[in-house]
């Protein structure tokens, strides 16, 4: 637009130069004057000067508006730096805040494991499981369990644990000798229920009984194995809270 203006302008000084130039020879020309010529060229004059004041103020009226959409433009702009800078610093924020996250899922699960470990007990020693605290007191081998007139034989060779059980919970729970099993590497062996009753001479022994909160049972759990389980290193008892095996603790048999 200021260049179309600068072109219009040229023009019109070229053209108004041409007719002061005329002006001028008819001006100097023997014996002849043009009426009206002062009044012309005073127009002229006065149509340069307004042509040029609109030019000059076109011309000053761009530099503002180009400044003012700068100063438009920096806001927006100092805006999207201040947005990334934001960006950035949550993106570090939620960096360290996943390390931490992670860091303290690993101590967790040390913990977890800490407290796993503390859970597996030896012979002689208690273990609460949910509530319940399982003891086995001694355990022997033998090739048959009960009395003369109810007598059971093993396939091969029995383990028979004395186990004890005390109830911790605030209402009665009912213990079956189903809730103990004999674990070997990847192997699970269960309870032999009929010569766990027969190794019970004065009762039927762990059959669905009834405990109340803060009463106690002892009885024989047996187990029909092979030679290779009595001498295992490895043998463990698992012990669980209910029927389901909600909870589960381990009790080693070395």
């Amino acid at each position: 637009m200021a260049e179309e203006e600068r072109r219009q302008l040229d023009e019109e000084r070229r053209r108004l130069e041409q007719e002061r130039r005329e002006f001028e020879a008819q001006k100097q020309g023997p014996g002849k004057k043009k009426k009206g010529g002062c009044l012309k060229w005073a127009l002229i004059i006065f149509g340069v000067l307004i042509l040029f004041g609109a030019c000059t103020a076109m011309i000053t009226d761009d530099d503002p508006v180009d400044e003012e959409a700068q100063e438009q433009s920096s806001p927006e702009d100092d805006t999207a730096e201040e947005q990334g800078t934001e960006e950035t610093e949550e993106a570090e924020t939620t960096e360290t805040d996943s390390g931490e996250q992670e860091e303290t899922a690993t101590e967790d699960e040390e913990v977890v494991e800490e407290e796993e470990a503390d859970e597996i007990v030896g012979i002689g020693e208690p273990l609460e499981v949910d509530g319940v605290e399982f003891t086995v007191n001694e355990w022997y081998q033998s090739d048959t369990v009960g009395s003369d007139f109810m007598v059971s034989e093993a396939n091969d060779t029995y383990i028979v644990m004395d186990v004890s059980v005390v109830n911790n919970q605030n209402e009665a729970i009912t213990i079956d000798s189903n809730f103990f099993k004999i674990i070997e590497g990847e192997r699970v062996f269960e309870p032999d229920s009929s010569a766990s009753m027969d190794a019970n001479e004065d009762d039927i022994g762990l059959f669905l009984e009834e405990i109340n909160p803060g009463s106690s049972r002892t009885a024989n759990v047996v187990f029909d194995v092979t030679q290779d389980v009595v001498d295992s290193s490895e043998k463990q008892l698992q012990v669980q809270s209910g029927f389901w095996g909600t909870e589960t603790g381990i009790i080693n048999l070395q």
